[in-house]
């Protein structure tokens, strides 16, 4: 068995231990509403059958934080509700702030790839305190769009 495919299993099996099931209402192929301005659906969604609640594919978001509207980008590839891929775009012009991004855009795959959506909310990553703010922004605006 991949390492992936133990890591989607486990995830799976904690899944169902949860007995926790999400019901989205777009159809299954995610076309019946357009994706909105902040969040964008890249790569077209396919069906699972895990019921996970979240169609697989490849989805990007913008979030937001702090005071002085700050922001990153954030890709995430999704396979049954598991972030398989996570890609993290720095925003800021600042040099102080671009550093702390891209610290934690180097860190951020470590810390979600492998692990269901719906556990993942980061605090303080690789000295930075603001910027999972805006990871978990972007990562909610994802979660909706993906959700079936």
């Amino acid at each position: 068995m991949t390492h992936l495919n133990k890591k989607i299993a486990t995830a799976a099996m904690l899944g169902l231990s949860a007995g926790v099931v999400l019901v989205g209402c777009s159809s299954p192929n995610g076309t019946d509403t357009p994706p909105s301005a902040s969040a964008s659906r890249l790569a077209a969604p396919t069906a699972t059958a895990s019921g996970s609640g979240y169609a697989d594919g490849t989805y990007s978001a913008d979030g937001e934080y702090g005071t002085q509207d700050s922001s990153i980008g954030v890709t995430v590839t999704l396979d049954q509700g598991v972030i398989t891929q996570v890609e993290v775009a720095p925003h800021a012009t600042n040099e102080t702030s671009r550093d702390f991004q891209d610290r934690f855009a180097q860190a951020a795959p470590e810390a979600v790839e492998g692990r269901p959506i719906d556990d993942v909310q980061l605090d303080r990553l690789a000295g930075s305190s603001g910027t999972p703010d805006g990871f978990n922004d972007a990562l909610a605006k994802i979660k909706a769009e993906a959700s079936r």
